[in-house]
């Protein structure tokens, strides 16, 4: 196969595909492609002389990586290989289709694991997220023996309203409890909804009486509480309060929360039961 001479390889390079240049050890381009100078948004005739870096966003330019041109935007692989007398020869790989979509995967991945811990109806933490938020708060109990407590709410009539109102009026209702209960909350506290009408609050730094006060305050509330789009509804409600004890894990604490809940709803509407 017969090797093309110097000048049909210049030729070949200025009308490639892809960005080529010729920089040398200053980091000075002495010849760059049509491709190129698509690429930087700038007439090839200007280019000639510039520094490379000059054409880029950001710091010096990687020997191999993702780069990205300064004007117009666009996105390409870098890569060289060195040449006699210090110079290097460098190749652009146009990727700007590429990291668009990467970009646009990035941003659905990030809603994605917003919507896998947000509650859509309440737009509270959901019960997987609550239980993240919680176990690194018992490993610091554990560690340092702070307090910590856990309250559970059950919106007993939910159900009733559910069955009067339609689908649409109980989801209008919880939406409406839990910013009742958002308000009631320090911006440390995790609130969540655990399933149906019921709800936890997670309650760092907090020892059994002032969670057990904070679970009145929220009965209180609750009684003189109506929904807007209800006609006047007033939500019952019943609040069972557990606090961390050595051993306790978070599956635990919420087992002994709600076993309180289960006994306050027994005791009657906005009862408040302590494990």
């Amino acid at each position: 196969m017969q090797t093309p001479h110097a000048e049909q390889s210049l030729s070949i390079l200025a009308e490639a595909p892809f960005g080529v240049a010729t920089v040398d050890a200053e980091g000075r381009l002495s010849w760059c492609n049509h491709a190129l100078a698509a690429l930087a948004g700038r007439p090839l005739a200007e280019l000639s002389g510039l520094m490379e870096a000059e054409l880029l966003a950001g710091d010096e330019p990687p020997a191999a990586g993702i780069v990205q041109f300064e004007q117009g935007g666009k996105s390409a692989q870098r890569s060289e290989a060195a040449l006699p007398g210090g110079q290097r020869v460098v190749y652009y790989q146009d990727v700007t289709a590429q990291e668009a979509l990467r970009s646009e995967r990035d941003t659905l991945d990030q809603q994605l694991q917003q919507h896998n811990t947000i509650d859509p109806v309440s737009g509270l933490l959901n019960q997987q997220a609550v239980l993240q938020g919680l176990e690194p708060l018992v490993s610091r109990s554990r560690r340092y023996d702070n307090p910590l407590s856990v309250v559970t709410l059950s919106f007993t009539n939910l159900q009733a309203v559910r069955d009067e109102h339609g689908e649409a009026a109980a989801d209008a209702a919880v939406l409406s409890i839990s910013q009742l209960l958002r308000d009631q909350l320090r911006w440390a506290d995790l609130v969540g909804r655990l399933d149906n009408g019921n709800f936890i609050f997670v309650l760092p730094e907090t020892d059994q009486p002032a969670a057990e006060a904070l679970a009145g305050k929220v009965a209180r509330q609750l009684r003189e509480f109506t929904i807007p789009v209800l006609d006047s509804l007033r939500p019952e409600g019943s609040l069972g309060v557990a606090t961390w004890q050595r051993g306790d894990d978070a599956r635990l604490l919420i087992k002994q929360a709600n076993k309180a809940l289960t006994e306050a709803v027994e005791a009657g509407v906005f009862s408040v039961v302590v494990a």
